[in-house]
């Protein structure tokens, strides 16, 4: 997959963060935190204002996850 990363809304990016293994555990103002299953010692953390999710951040949760953008946009994995 190359080129930008797709778009995502708020609820998007929460229903596949589940999917692999992430867990919501607070939400301090409009910042929503998840547990890391790839790297317990990193947080997911973004901000949820509503529309589509900034590209940037989600490439930084890309990183955070440790997976390639393949695997995080892939409904087959994991």
């Amino acid at each position: 997959m190359g080129g930008k990363y797709p778009a995502l809304g708020s609820r998007q990016l929460d229903r596949r963060l589940r999917e692999l293994g992430c867990v919501f555990l607070r939400q301090k103002g409009s910042h929503r935190h998840y547990s890391n299953p790839f790297k317990p010692a990193r947080l997911i953390t973004y901000p949820d204002h509503g529309g589509d999710i900034p590209r940037g951040i989600i490439a930084d949760i890309i990183e955070d996850l440790g997976l390639s953008k393949d695997q995080f946009y892939s409904p087959d994995f994991p």
